[in-house]
Parts: structure tokens; C-alpha cells; sequence
């Protein structure tokens, strides 16, 4: 009885030791919410759409009267006093030592020149090119996971490929020294199956390094240790793209954040040449203002003289303009336009640029397309040659040269099919961040903006 519990409490503890002990695998959606939920670059974007909405907040506060208090305390050398002369009254003082003052005024603004009415545009534009570029922080960020992800099974594939070469490899030079020793071979074949095995190795070893490389670039993008050792699902999308690209173009030139912050910025630049002009129009406030003044600091008593009113108060409109100011706003509206005209020209080059974009990672998934059922028939091909030549070689009908050239063979093939099947899963995601999307499921869906 007591073994019998001994071994279940063993068996427990084995049990979930080698849960702890396996390593994670991921799928590219638990990637790309990693991504999204870690990466600094993202978590930058939407700290940014904070900082121009707290902006916007601000420059709307302007448009409400302002309150303000002054408190001040002037100290004279001596105390003055004169005399009236006048029955009764004796001498005044006009200038105590001690002189407090404190001013409550509440300030309205009715007419800047549309000043206030264009800040606030420039925020509210400010903050929807933010909200682009959260939208650009969030394509990017899954484009880059994807490259990442896709990148890594591959490396994994080319690893495999080159040790199933050095496996066969040193299958086949275990047969050649036997034929040797057999003195069926000369030395020279032997010698050249060591080579190549020897090679074989290397390029083994130089893959295992790649794969690593390749877990470390998506380990620093989904934020986990770089030296966390991590699996992620083989699920390769192998269905052919029919989108025209016509309609992709179409596409990404609504829905890319790049043109949609350019078209912003051209919002911008027409609202500052208002902005310039403001200063042609004088500036209107409504002030309304409580004066005290004390002798002590709690701005009690006359004041600074017997003859001043201890608190006095008033309201009014007050108007400022200026008249001339040696061209300074004629200047400043010139270089308004000037910046209106160039952005209108980098829009246009952003067209360009998206335009392009779009080509040429359409010709790039199409070709990477068109090489995964070439090469996969030419895989098959190369590993019944490699068996048949094998074959061949066991029996003498063949030479060490025709088997060592058949698995050179069979190994650039698979390596060709491959970087076909995850460069064209690179290339949907290139394509989709050229469009503007997350996806291919997305390709030719509209928006209603």
C-alpha cells in the first residue's frame, strides 16, 4: 500500500513537472494581440492619441472666461501727508508706507479674429491624425509580427531540410565505407562522401543558428524574453489570391492612415493661413475687475491714502488691434501658403508611393504563388530520383557522384518550396499593409467614411 501511494505521489509530481516544463506554442492571433497589447511602438501611438486629445481639450478651454486673482505689496520709504488747509479736515495722508492690493478680474473673449475657432480646428485635426497614426502603429505592428511569424517557420523548415541531409548523408557514407572496405569504391568516392556530409553539417548547424535569430525577432516583437523558447502553429495559407489589383488600389487609397494623415495635414495648413489672417482683426474681450486696497496684508484699511477708495469695481469692453506692424502678418500668411502649396505636392507623392506599394506586393505574392505548385511537384520528383539513385548505387548500377548530386538536388528543391509557401504568406501580409488592412479576408471590403 504504501509503494502504491509512493509511486502516485511520484507520478503526480512528473505529471505536472512536465506540464511546467513544455514549452508554449502560439498561433499567429495570439501573436498578434501579444503585439498589440505589448509593443512599445504601439503603446507609444496610443499615448500620443492622448497627449492631442488632452490638446484639443485645452484649446477649447480658451473659448470660457478666464478668472484671475493678483495680489501685490509695495513698501515707500516714509509716510507722506500734506495739509488741506481746509477747516475741519486737517492733514491728509497721501502715500502710507505699507501698500496692499489685490485685483479678482474675469476675462471673456468675444472677437479674436476667428483665432480661438482656428486653434481648436488645428487641435481637433491634430487629433484625428493621431487616430491615423494609433490606425498606421497597429497595421504596422501586424505586418511586422506576421513577417516575423512566417519568417521563423521557415526557419524551422530549413532546419529540417538540412538535417534530414546530414541524416542521409551519413547513411549513404556508411554505405560507402563498407564499399570501400569491400574494395568497390576507391578512396576518392569515400573522401567525397565526407565532404559533402561534412558540409552538410555546417549548413545544419548555420540553420539551427537562423531559427534561433528568427524566435529571437518575434520574441522582441510579441515582448517575450529573447531567450524563451517558444513554438508556433504550422498553419501556412496556401489559397490563391484573385483580387485584381485594380480594386486593391482603390482600396488602400481610402483606407491607408498615411493618406488619410496627409489629407489631414493639407486640413491643417488652409486652417493656419485663417490662423495667420487673425491678426488683421483686433481682439475683443469683455473684462469685469474687483480692486482692494489695505495697508495690511489682509488688504484692510485706506489704501495707499486717505483720499482713495478702499474697493472699487468695473466692467467693460476692451479692444486691442494692431495697426502696423511692418508686414509681419502679410509675411506670415505667405509662408502659410507656402506650407499649403507643399503639403498639396507631398500628397500627391503619397499617391505615388501607396500606388506602388500596392504593384509591387501584388507581382510579389503572385510569384511567390506561382512557384509553391511548381516546386511542390518538383519535391516529389527529386525524392524518388534521390531513392531510385539510391537504389541504383546499393547495387552498383549507379556512382557516389549520382547520389551525392541527387541529395544536393533534393534539398534545394525543399528548400525552393519551402520560401515559396511562407514568402507568399509574406507577401498576403505585405500586401495587406500596403492596402491598409490586417488581412486578406479584408481585400474589397469598403468603409463608410
Amino acid at each position: 500500500m504504501l509503494r502504491r501511494l509512493s509511486f502516485s505521489v511520484v507520478f503526480v509530481c512528473l505529471f505536472f513537472a512536465s506540464i511546467v516544463s513544455a514549452k508554449p506554442v502560439y498561433t499567429s492571433e495570439q501573436c498578434l494581440e501579444f503585439a498589440k497589447t505589448r509593443n512599445p511602438a504601439v503603446l507609444a501611438s496610443f499615448e500620443r492619441r492622448e497627449r492631442a486629445q488632452s490638446k484639443k481639450k485645452a484649446v477649447f478651454d480658451d473659448f470660457l472666461p478666464k478668472l484671475n486673482v493678483d495680489y501685490s505689496y509695495t513698501r515707500f520709504n516714509k509716510e507722506n501727508t500734506i495739509n488741506s488747509q481746509l477747516q475741519g479736515v486737517g492733514d491728509i495722508t497721501t502715500r502710507v508706507e505699507d501698500n496692499f492690493a489685490m485685483t479678482i478680474s474675469v476675462d471673456q473673449p468675444l472677437f479674436t479674429g476667428f483665432r480661438l475657432t482656428d486653434r481648436y480646428q488645428l487641435a481637433d485635426l491634430g487629433l484625428k491624425s493621431a487616430v491615423a497614426g494609433e490606425e498606421l502603429a497597429g497595421l504596422e505592428i501586424t505586418y511586422q509580427t506576421l513577417r516575423a511569424y512566417y519568417t521563423l517557420l521557415m526557419a524551422e523548415k530549413l532546419q529540417k531540410v538540412a538535417e534530414e541531409a546530414t541524416t542521409q548523408l551519413s547513411s549513404h557514407l556508411r554505405d560507402s565505407e563498407q564499399f570501400f572496405k569491400n574494395e568497390i569504391i576507391p578512396l576518392n568516392n569515400l573522401l567525397e562522401s565526407k565532404v559533402y556530409l561534412a558540409n552538410a553539417e555546417q549548413d545544419a548547424r548555420i540553420a539551427e543558428s537562423q531559427t534561433r535569430v528568427a524566435r529571437m525577432a518575434l520574441a522582441t516583437i510579441i515582448q517575450e524574453p529573447l531567450t524563451s523558447e517558444f513554438g508556433v502553429v504550422d498553419a501556412p495559407d496556401t489559397m490563391e489570391l484573385e483580387n485584381p489589383v485594380e480594386e486593391l488600389i482603390v482600396q488602400a487609397l481610402e483606407m491607408r492612415p498615411e493618406l488619410k494623415r496627409a489629407n489631414y495635414r493639407q486640413e491643417s495648413t488652409k486652417t493656419s493661413i485663417s490662423l495667420a489672417k487673425s491678426s488683421f482683426y483686433p481682439t475683443i474681450m469683455l473684462s469685469a475687475r474687483h480692486n482692494r486696497y489695505g495697508d495690511d496684508f489682509l488688504v484692510d484699511g485706506d489704501g495707499v491714502s486717505d483720499i482713495q477708495i478702499p474697493e472699487e469695481s468695473m466692467i467693460g469692453v476692451y479692444a486691442t488691434w494692431e495697426i502696423f506692424a511692418w508686414g509681419q502678418t502679410v509675411h506670415n500668411v505667405n509662408a502659410a501658403r507656402a506650407a499649403d502649396r507643399e503639403v498639396k505636392q507631398l500628397l500627391r507623392s503619397v499617391i505615388d508611393t501607396i500606388t506602388l506599394e500596392v504593384q509591387d506586393n501584388y507581382t510579389y505574392t503572385l510569384t511567390s504563388y506561382g512557384n509553391i505548385e511548381a516546386t511542390a511537384v518538383a519535391v516529389e520528383q527529386a525524392k524518388e530520383n534521390l531513392r531510385m539513385t539510391e537504389v541504383r548505387y546499393r547495387n552498383q548500377i549507379g556512382t557516389n557522384t549520382d547520389v551525392l548530386d541527387a541529395r544536393t538536388l533534393l534539398t534545394t528543391t525543399e528548400t525552393n518550396y519551402y520560401q515559396a509557401v511562407y514568402q507568399y504568406n509574406i507577401g498576403l501580409a505585405g500586401l495587406a499593409r500596403a492596402v491598409g488592412v490586417e488581412n486578406r479576408e479584408q481585400f474589397g471590403l469598403q468603409t463608410k467614411d
